[in-house]
């Protein structure tokens, strides 16, 4: 939502260095790679087709996303609220990031662009993790890390090069290298928490230097981002399940567990809804006696709109989104009598039950958000 706020304030500046879409990517990168890990495992035990893992994966990742995705783009279709430049069959390919990025300007429903790299990641990387040798799967995926790097490098000087897919790859393949460490190798998280941490903190300073003294962009806000997102992930990772943490009075808060659930549709709405509710709220701001000011620096109305954003993603969720979830049972993986089940498994593979569940906890959970 940092698209409402002024833009000559320090926190809209300091938002842009938070880069939001790298955290979602490592965490989509972390989440997917472990459900395919998993699913792969069980595929392996029971004789399950790995076609069949692919296409469940795929229809239950579908039925999360797609219904609000096109009812977005259904809505702009027929209302056309604002000027900017679209097309169309971008956006129903999941290719709006190569729209944007050719075009070198945002267009309409910008904000899509990471919906396409997301799409795009879903349809190529589980042949990665369900059909490469598992001997090489590690080195692999950071095969993947290294393109990013080098594709974000060699696009730097390029404003709208963030968006191509190529250059997120850090972000998702980082994460996923974190989801394979703990589905298989789980002993090496311990070792490898220290550095991670060190890396953090001075992701975080550099990142704050960029922000406030405008140095130090020797490394992409983006790689910053992604490396304090594998910190934060590998901190619920290693936590015991029944263990106090810090901030848990937050990162527990039912209220907030409940936005993490409606967070799709808050991710879809919170870019078109200014566009419907400028024209009734200052009117209805003035009949309050609510002094006039420009529509950048209306706090006012931003507080509105975060009201209505919430209570539409709630209304979304509660009765469009979740009724076509209930379908997702019908994609489940086929157990089949007398194997051994997931965690028989897992113990297989050195990876204890504390290992594998810790990270549904707290928030990072199965992606019921996007």
């Amino acid at each position: 939502m940092v698209h409402w706020w002024p833009k000559n304030t320090f926190l809209y500046t300091l938002a842009g260095y938070c880069n939001a879409p790298s955290v979602f990517f490592t965490l989509s990168g972390f989440l997917i790679t472990s459900i395919l890990l998993k699913d792969r495992l069980k595929s392996e035990k029971t004789g399950v087709n790995k076609l069949l893992v692919y296409v469940n994966f795929f229809a239950k990742r579908a039925l999360r996303l797609f219904p609000g995705y096109f009812l977005i783009l259904g809505i702009w279709y027929f209302t056309r609220p604002g000027s900017e430049p679209i097309n169309f069959k971008y956006y129903l390919t999941f290719t709006s990031n190569i729209y944007t990025y050719r075009i070198q300007q945002w267009p309409a429903l910008a904000h899509l662009w990471s919906m396409a790299v997301e799409e795009q990641f879903y349809f190529i990387w589980p042949w990665v993790i369900l059909f490469t040798n598992r001997k090489y799967l590690g080195y692999v995926i950071t095969l993947f890390i290294g393109m990013g790097l080098i594709s974000e490098k060699l696009t730097s000087d390029n404003a709208f090069s963030a968006m191509l897919t190529t250059n997120c790859l850090n972000a998702l393949a980082g994460g996923a290298l974190l989801g394979w460490l703990t589905i298989t190798h789980s002993p090496l998280l311990s070792k490898i928490y220290t550095p991670v941490s060190i890396a953090a903190v001075a992701s975080l300073a550099i990142l704050l230097c960029q922000a406030i003294f405008h140095r130090l962009y020797f490394i992409q806000d983006t790689t910053l981002a992604t490396i304090i997102t594998i910190w934060i992930i590998l901190f619920f990772v290693r936590k015991p399940e029944s263990g106090s943490y810090l901030f848990a009075f937050v990162l527990d808060n039912k209220q907030l567990m409940h936005i993490g659930k409606i967070s799709y549709g808050i991710y879809l709405f919170h870019f078109i809804l200014p566009y419907y509710t400028y024209h009734f709220l200052q009117p209805f701001n003035a009949f309050l006696g609510l002094p006039p000011v420009s529509y950048d620096q209306d706090y006012v109305l931003i507080f509105e709109n975060f009201v209505l954003l919430i209570g539409i993603s709630a209304l979304s969720y509660r009765y469009f989104e979740q009724p076509i979830l209930t379908l997702k049972k019908y994609f489940k993986m086929p157990d089949a009598k007398n194997h051994p089940d997931l965690t028989n498994i897992l113990k297989e593979t050195g990876v204890t039950t504390a290992d594998s569940g810790n990270y549904h906890e707290h928030g990072v959970s199965n992606g019921d958000g996007i």
